[in-house]
């Protein structure tokens, strides 16, 4: 990504902040993403979608924008149509909170580091990608909630989400406790299953890998 659409993408997610997050503390915690965080430059992952300098932000960014689009056209109708399980969607403002700042445990979690790997002949290359340095080993989900629950203060729903939204890929890992307490949660609120599925199809199909030849 270049700086220019760092920045674009800073600009972008700090407006969603202010158009959709009307919640006591949001200008506390955007100015310690400014401040005491790599939020804006930081990579989504260190091997996989959108492993690019800024890719954290971008990704934070598709997830509203792809939970928006599932709202409008699949929540909202479910529930008009008595399909849903549920009788109220989620607020724009809790899906807002819930996918914009998933993920905020990724802040100074990947470090820049000089990686290897095999070229086309076997030979040994060097190539510039990230490592993961976790000063704060709390969990993935657990953590966000935590970090964010100390600038504002969360809703159920939103916390049943942000903690939940690794979904399956936590569950192979688990023991039966868990797994039903997650299954629990996507019963009481469909933020929950509307955040892994947006997460899902963001980082699967809208975003890249980037491959060092």
């Amino acid at each position: 990504m270049t700086p220019e659409q760092i920045e674009a993408n800073k600009s972008r997610f700090i407006e969603l902040c202010h158009e959709y997050i009307q919640r006591d503390g949001v200008d506390r915690l955007l100015n310690y993403l400014e401040q005491k965080t790599d939020f804006y430059t930081a990579p989504s992952s260190a091997s996989y979608h959108l492993n690019e300098e800024g890719g954290l932000c971008k990704h934070s960014i598709n997830v509203f924008e792809t939970a928006m689009v599932i709202k409008q056209h699949i929540v909202v109708p479910a529930i008009n149509n008595a399909e849903a399980p549920f009788s109220e969607a989620p607020t724009d403002e809790s899906i807002a909170i819930a996918s914009l700042f998933h993920d905020l445990c990724k802040t100074k979690f990947y470090h820049k580091a000089e990686r290897w790997k095999k070229d086309s002949t076997g030979h040994w290359v060097s190539y510039p990608g990230y490592e993961i340095k976790d000063d704060f080993p709390f969990g993935h989900g657990e953590k966000s909630c935590l970090m964010l629950n100390q600038f504002i203060s969360l809703h159920a729903d939103e916390l049943l989400a942000i903690r939940w939204h690794m979904g399956m890929f936590e569950m192979t890992e688990q023991g039966s406790g868990t797994r039903m307490a997650y299954r629990q949660a996507m019963e009481k609120s469909p933020l929950v299953a509307l955040l892994q599925t947006a997460d899902m199809i963001s980082a699967n199909i809208r975003e890249k890998t980037t491959v060092w030849e």
